[in-house]
C-alpha cells in the first residue's frame, strides 16, 4: 500500500499504477478502500451510518463518475472516469477533439447549507492534466463539506460541468506527526440525504430547466 500511495502522490494515474503492479484496476480501487477503512479516524461526534464504500465503487465502475473522499482534515482525493459515449458527445458538442479541450476541477464549499446544485459558500478552480483521472485537492478546511465538478471551458470562458461528485466531509483537525498522512472513512451521508433535490436534474452539463419546479 505504501508503494501505491507513493505513486499516487507522484501523479501516476490509477490505470498506470495497476499496469505497473500487474493488477486489475478494480483490485487497486478495492485496496484503496480497505486502506481507508483501516486508517479510519475516530471522532468525538457520532458517525453517520456506514455506507459500503466498495459497493459504491463497484456500482459506478464502467460508468461516468467522479468520486471524492477525505484524505485528511485539509485535503481530498478525487478520481473520475468518462465513458467513450460521453467523450464522443462532448466532442460533437464542441466540434473538436477531446484532447484539445482544457480539463478543470471546480471545488464547491457547501458547508452548513442545504446544497441544491447551484448554491454554495464559495468555489475555486484549477486545471488538471489531459491524461489525469485522479487528483489530490489541497487547501480545504477541517470539518467542512465539499462537492467537486470535473469539466472543460467553452470559448466564451464558461465552465462546463461534465461530472459531479458526491458530497464529502473532511474530519476535524487532529494533532499528527509532521509528514504523516491519514486516510479516513468516506462520509456519504446517505441516511441524512437519500437523494439531493438537484440530482434528478443534473444532466452532465448543467442543471436542467426542470429544476425550476423545485424553487
Amino acid at each position: 500500500m505504501t508503494t501505491i500511495l507513493a505513486l499516487l502522490e507522484a501523479g501516476k494515474t490509477q490505470k498506470d499504477i495497476a499496469e505497473q503492479l500487474g493488477i486489475p484496476v478494480g483490485r487497486l480501487r478495492y485496496q484503496l478502500t480497505n486502506h481507508r477503512k483501516s486508517q479510519a479516524i475516530r471522532t468525538l461526534t457520532p458517525a453517520p451510518p456506514e455506507v459500503d464504500d466498495y459497493a459504491l465503487l463497484d456500482e459506478r465502475y464502467e460508468l461516468d463518475h467522479l468520486i471524492a473522499m477525505p484524505r485528511d482534515a485539509e485535503s481530498l482525493y478525487v478520481y473520475w472516469e468518462l465513458t467513450p459515449e460521453l467523450i464522443r458527445m462532448v466532442e460533437s458538442h464542441f466540434g473538436c477533439s477531446w484532447s484539445v479541450l482544457p480539463k478543470r476541477l471546480r471545488v464547491y464549499d457547501v458547508s452548513f447549507i442545504h446544497f441544491k446544485g447551484d448554491n454554495f459558500n464559495r468555489y475555486w478552480d484549477f486545471d488538471v492534466t489531459q491524461e489525469a483521472n485522479n487528483w489530490f485537492v489541497n487547501g480545504v478546511a477541517p470539518a467542512c463539506s465539499y462537492v467537486i465538478d470535473y469539466g472543460t471551458i467553452a470559448l466564451d470562458g464558461r465552465f462546463i460541468t461534465l461530472l459531479r461528485s458526491n458530497s464529502v466531509q473532511t474530519p476535524p483537525r487532529e494533532e499528527q506527526r509532521e509528514g504523516e498522512s491519514r486516510w479516513v472513512r468516506m462520509e456519504v451521508s446517505q441516511a441524512a440525504e437519500p437523494q439531493a433535490a438537484w440530482q434528478p436534474y443534473f444532466n452532465g452539463y448543467s442543471l436542467s430547466s426542470a429544476q425550476a419546479d423545485l424553487d
